[in-house]
C-alpha cells in the first residue's frame, strides 16, 4: 500500500475546491485552504486541477487526491480522460480520482490499469452505485468513493450522505471512502461506524458562500423576504 493510502486510513480528507466564478477560485487561495485543513488535523486533501495541485503540494505535506472535473450537460465528470490523469500526475498528485460510473472515455478497468502502470499512482474510483463500486474494485482501484451517489439518475436522490452505500461497499470487503454531503461530526462518526476507510468533507469546511447561504436562510430577514411567518 502506498504511503498516501496509509496516511488516509481512519482520517479526514478535506476537499479544497472552488468552481469558476467563486470568490475563492485561485490556486493560491486553494493552497491556503489546504494549509487550514492541515492545521486542523486533516489526513489528506482532495484537489481539482493541476494548477491547484501544484500550489497545494508547495504549501503542505499532506497527500493530495487529485482530480480534473469536466463539465457536461448534467454534471461534472471526474477525470474522464487519460490526458487529464497524466497532467495531474505531473503536477504532483499522490492519488488520482477517476469517473467510474461508465461515463469515462475508456472502460474503468483499462483506465485504472494504465494509471497504475504508467503513472505509478493509486486510483480512487468515484461511483454512484454498489455495482459500479464492485466493478471498480475488481478492476484494481485501491479506493472506492461514494462521491457520485445522489448526482446520477441511477442512485438515490437525497440530501443526506448515502451511508447505506458506504456500508454495503465496506461489507463486501471494498476499501471505501465516504464522500458526498457529509457535513457534521455525526456524519463522520456514522461513516466510520459503517466501515469507511476514510471520510471526505468539502463544502461544509471550505465553502463560506454555501455556509453563509444556509445560515442566512434561517434569519428573520430571509423569512420575511420569502413571505414566511417569522
Amino acid at each position: 500500500m502506498s504511503p498516501a493510502l496509509e496516511a488516509m486510513a481512519g482520517g479526514l480528507v478535506v476537499s479544497c475546491q472552488a468552481p469558476l466564478g467563486h470568490p475563492l477560485r485561485s490556486p493560491a487561495v486553494i493552497a491556503r485552504l489546504a494549509e487550514c485543513a492541515a492545521l486542523g488535523g486533516a489526513a489528506a486533501v482532495r484537489v481539482n486541477d493541476p494548477d491547484d495541485v501544484r500550489a497545494v503540494k508547495a504549501a503542505v505535506g499532506l497527500p493530495v487526491i487529485a482530480l480534473h472535473k469536466v463539465r457536461v450537460a448534467d454534471r461534472d465528470l471526474i477525470t474522464p480522460r487519460w490526458d487529464l490523469a497524466a497532467a495531474l500526475a505531473a503536477a504532483g498528485a499522490d492519488v488520482i480520482a477517476v469517473e467510474a460510473t461508465g461515463r469515462a472515455e475508456v472502460p474503468v478497468a483499462s483506465f485504472v490499469a494504465r494509471i497504475q502502470a504508467e503513472l505509478g499512482l493509486p486510483v480512487m474510483a468515484d461511483v454512484a452505485t454498489f455495482e459500479q463500486g464492485a466493478a471498480a474494485w475488481s478492476a484494481g482501484a485501491e479506493l472506492v468513493a461514494s462521491t457520485l451517489s445522489g448526482y446520477t439518475t441511477d442512485s438515490p436522490q437525497q440530501t443526506e450522505p448515502d451511508l447505506d452505500l458506504v456500508a454495503a461497499l465496506a461489507a463486501a470487503g471494498i476499501r471505501t471512502v465516504a464522500e458526498g454531503r457529509l457535513g457534521t461530526p455525526e456524519h463522520v462518526r456514522t461513516a466510520f461506524a459503517s466501515g469507511a476507510y476514510a471520510v471526505v468533507v468539502g463544502t461544509a469546511i471550505t465553502d463560506p458562500v454555501s455556509l453563509t447561504r444556509g445560515l442566512a436562510a434561517a434569519t428573520p430577514r430571509s423569512a420575511s423576504a420569502l413571505g414566511r411567518p417569522r
